[in-house]
């Protein structure tokens, strides 16, 4: 198989959106709290990348956590470093968000054939994780701005193959507390196709404010998308996924998750378990991929474990 160069993992879809755009792009989201679907790269640059991803993925030693989760894997596998800083990506999230951001997640969503759907659930500092706040907030932010996901799907996303689903306008609301005192699988065993709830053990539902509430299904929106593309969204617009129903199809997607740099990530924190996993923070470090990170509340990581350049300073 002949892959792609590096140079061409990004540079075909590399050139900025017009202002135009952009303010379409703010609109959508100021109402909804999601844009997309937004190209990134072609099909057949995705496929290679997620090619490259596999490859990378089967030497974890280098990754920065000794678990399954896959957490913040931009670390050790070039492309997604690569990934994180796609400039589409950065020039929208900077007239969303803010100037300067940094990444401080990645994650991997695989739906394997016949995997439960995602139930409905809504976030603001991830809290619900671990019972304590893993973001701290600015004075500036607001709810709906502490942080941005950014969903990319690296194999086609369909309902029949776990696409993504959202309730609009949902960010401006508050269904869920993730600090409610509710028995919950915090440290359940990692999950994924066979979890009931598609959330690794957790029971979102637990954390309804109004147990009486139901999301309407009838006014969700289906983001069915094409490997290459994402969905920009904040964690406080409520969201899940559908089952994949098909028989051979692995729908694959990866997160990025980025702040604004006067957001404390884990602070005061060395480590932490979740999701049946522990997360020692020593090697662990936010990635500045847009402007300058003025508050140095977090430590910034400006290479990866390759000894690479890594977010803005790759840019450079």
């Amino acid at each position: 198989m002949s892959l792609i160069s590096n140079s061409e993992l990004i540079n075909p879809l590399d050139g900025s959106f017009s202002i135009e755009e952009i303010q379409e792009f703010k609109r959508s989201f100021d109402k909804n709290g999601f844009v997309g679907p937004i190209k990134l790269y072609e099909p057949h640059v995705a496929k290679d990348i997620l090619h490259r991803i596999r490859l990378d993925n089967q030497d974890r030693s280098r990754a920065i956590f000794d678990n399954d989760v896959n957490y913040d894997r931009h670390f050790d596998i070039p492309a997604l470093a690569k990934h994180i800083s796609h400039p589409r990506i950065i020039q929208i999230l900077q007239h969303l968000l803010c100037e300067d951001l940094m990444c401080w997640r990645s994650e991997f969503f695989p739906k394997f054939p016949g995997a439960a759907g995602t139930e409905w659930h809504q976030v603001v500092d991830y809290s619900y994780a671990t019972g304590e706040a893993m973001l701290t907030p600015g004075t500036s932010i607001t709810r709906s701005t502490l942080d941005m996901t950014v969903w990319t799907a690296f194999t086609p996303a369909t309902k029949e193959t776990a696409c993504m689903k959202f309730l609009p306008g949902s960010h401006r609301h508050r269904f869920y507390d993730e600090r409610k005192g509710v028995a919950v699988g915090r440290n359940a065993e990692y999950k994924s196709a066979d979890s009931q709830t598609g959330f690794y053990g957790y029971e979102f539902q637990d954390y309804k404010i109004d147990a009486t509430w139901a999301p309407d299904e009838g006014s969700a929106v289906a983001m069915e998308m094409e490997a290459g593309e994402c969905v920009m969204f904040s964690p406080s617009c409520v969201h899940a996924s559908y089952p994949n129903t098909t028989e051979r199809q692995t729908r694959f997607a990866i997160t990025a998750r980025y702040v604004p740099t006067d957001v404390r990530v884990y602070p005061g924190w060395a480590g932490f378990n979740a999701h049946g996993g522990t997360f020692d923070l020593g090697k662990y470090g936010c990635v500045l991929v847009a402007g300058e990170d003025r508050h140095k509340f977090n430590r910034i990581r400006t290479h990866d474990e390759h000894g690479k350049r890594i977010g803005r300073e790759r840019l450079r």
